[in-house]
Order: structure tokens, then sequence, then C-alpha cells
């Protein structure tokens, strides 16, 4: 049986790709979840410097710290399981399209790379600059998941087929600089907290009751850190309004960047929670939640700023657009 992109299709890849795609997409921002948990709780050595092992066994004694450890690589070798299915079924079924050629590897090549970057941290204590990359690559791992997963449940359907409308000039340049951006302010927030910085910012949204408090030490890298998420909301409140003049024609580039600046106001209280609960574990989780959310839907605004392959054979070609959206 051939599928709607000519790719023979086997029914064991066509029933679980969907329900695999989900379960990838969901468990990677579990494992993101978890990551952060293990860093607040200050559990990263729970198993001491033994990787994959615990403590040097399998099912080790528990303390709360190895629980919290020993959970967290339990969950990222499920999730493992789930990528690496999910990448054979979408392989299989989607091999023709030139976005899911780029993104199947990618997610597989970053599921390992966060996977050893871990294991790293535990057998050599690493400087916060390196530990803060963790989180990064976590976030882009998460990212190429959710993007192969969504590609799934849109292609060939009216949101997909929207790209054949090239958005105005200039905005996808805007919206790719938005999103390196933002991972610049994320990184910043996670080597904020991997050098103790967290309450070196009193109060909020003023930092120790002064609007400018200088970028000097611990003060001034937690002041920098808002000062960028500043930028960062500004820069997608303009994403919001370039996109609602082309709403008509392209309204999954609208949805998308309502959908950003909804989170980037929730990122932004939940980081005045983590001041006023003075980091309690609850607002510091949602925190970094919320930022994987933000990142994922803005790195799906930069899929959909640029054309759709429609037709890939056994060339691979990106197909014109046939008409530009309005400005």
């Amino acid at each position: 049986m051939m599928g709607s992109l000519g790719v023979p299709l086997t029914e064991w890849s066509r029933r679980l790709v969907k329900p695999l795609a989900v379960l990838a997409a969901a468990g990677m921002w579990i494992v993101l979840i978890m990551g952060a948990t293990v860093t607040n709780t200050g559990s990263q050595t729970g198993c001491g410097p033994s990787w994959p092992l615990c403590r040097g066994r399998f099912i080790p004694q528990f303390a709360v710290s190895t629980f919290i450890e020993f959970s967290h690589r339990t969950v990222v070798g499920i999730e493992t399981i789930f990528i690496l299915a999910f990448a054979i079924a979408a392989w299989q079924l989607y091999r023709n399209r030139v976005d899911m050629r780029l993104l199947i590897p990618v997610m597989v090549a970053f599921l390992f790379l966060q996977a050893g970057l871990g294991a790293w941290a535990v057998m050599s204590p690493q400087n916060p600059a390196v530990l803060a990359l963790h989180f990064g690559v976590s976030l882009i791992a998460f990212a190429s998941v959710l993007l192969a997963a969504l590609l799934v449940f849109e292609l060939d359907a009216p949101m997909d087929q929207a790209r054949d409308r090239l958005p105005p000039k200039g905005l996808g340049p805007a919206v790719w600089g938005v999103t390196i951006f933002s991972y610049v302010v994320v990184y910043l927030g996670a080597y904020v907290r991997h050098i103790d910085a967290d309450r070196a910012c009193s109060g909020w949204p003023l930092c120790n009751g002064r609007v400018i408090p200088g970028f000097h030490g611990t003060v001034g890298t937690a002041f920098a850190h808002r000062a960028a998420a500043l930028v960062l909301t500004l820069g997608v409140l303009g994403l919001l309004a370039w996109t609602a003049r082309i709403r008509q024609d392209r309204p999954d580039l609208f949805r998308a960047a309502a959908i950003a600046v909804l989170l980037v106001v929730v990122q932004a209280l939940s980081g005045a929670l983590v001041v006023f609960t003075k980091l309690d574990l609850f607002s510091a989780l949602a925190h970094a939640g919320v930022v994987a959310l933000l990142f994922g839907d803005l790195s799906y605004l930069c899929l959909h700023v640029m054309p759709r392959p429609v037709r890939v054979g056994s060339e691979l070609h990106v197909g014109r657009a046939t008409q530009p959206a309005r400005t």
C-alpha cells in the first residue's frame, strides 16, 4: 500500500505513529521538567559519580535526592524508547518530506546529546556555563520532537497547506531572530540558577528597589536576565502585531504568535512568583515548563514561515509558494 506521499506504509506504522508522536512530545517535556527538578533540589549527586547505574546499582537504596535523580534517569530511558519508536515510524512514513528528514535525525541526536551531557555532569563536575548549556540542549531536544509530532498531525492538512502562501518579506528573519534571542534569554536564566543568583534581585519588577541596579556580580547577571526577558516580551508582541495584519491569509502564524504572547506573559508571572516565593520548587518548575512551551511555539513559527515542501520524490526540493500573503 502506498501513502499520500508515495511512501510504502505498514499497518504498524499507520496505527502507532500518532500515539507515539504524542507520547514522545509529552515525554520530552516531562524529562525537561524532571531535569529542572534535579537542578532545583540539588539532586545531581543523588546517584553519586555513577552512570548509567545509580550508586553502582541497577536499583539503589533510596534517599530523597537519590529517588529524584534515579526517577529522572528512569523516565529518560522510557522516553528514549518512545522517541526511537516514533523516529522509526515517522521515517518510514514521511521520509520524503524534507522537513521530516531534518527533524527526525535532530530529535534523535539531541536526545543522546542531552543524555551525554547529563552523564558528563555526573562523572565530572562542570562549571555553571556548561551546566546551563544542558538546559539549552534539552530545549532543542523538546522543540524538535514537538515539531515532528505536530507535522505528523498537520501533513497535507489546511494548516500545513497554509505554508504555500509566503509571509511578508522580513517576517521570517524577525521570527528567527526572536526565537534565537529567546534561547539566549533561557541560557541566561539557567546560568542565573547555576550560580545561585536567583535571589540576587529582591522584589519584582524592580531589582533591589532600583530600575537599573547595574551589571556587576550576581545582581548584574540576574538583572541582565530580566532585561533580556523584557526585550523578548516586546519582540513577541511585535510578532503578534505583524501577524495580525495577515491573519486572513496566514491564520497559522497569527495563532502561534498569539499563543507566544500568552506564554511569555505567563512566563513573566512565573518569574515573579520565583522571586516572591524565594525559589519555591513549584514556581521554579513552572518557570522551566512554560519557557519550554514558549520555545516550542516559537520554533513552530520558524517552521511555518518557511515554504512547505509540497512534493519530494527521488530529488528533494521545496515547492514554490503559490500566493504571497497580504501585508
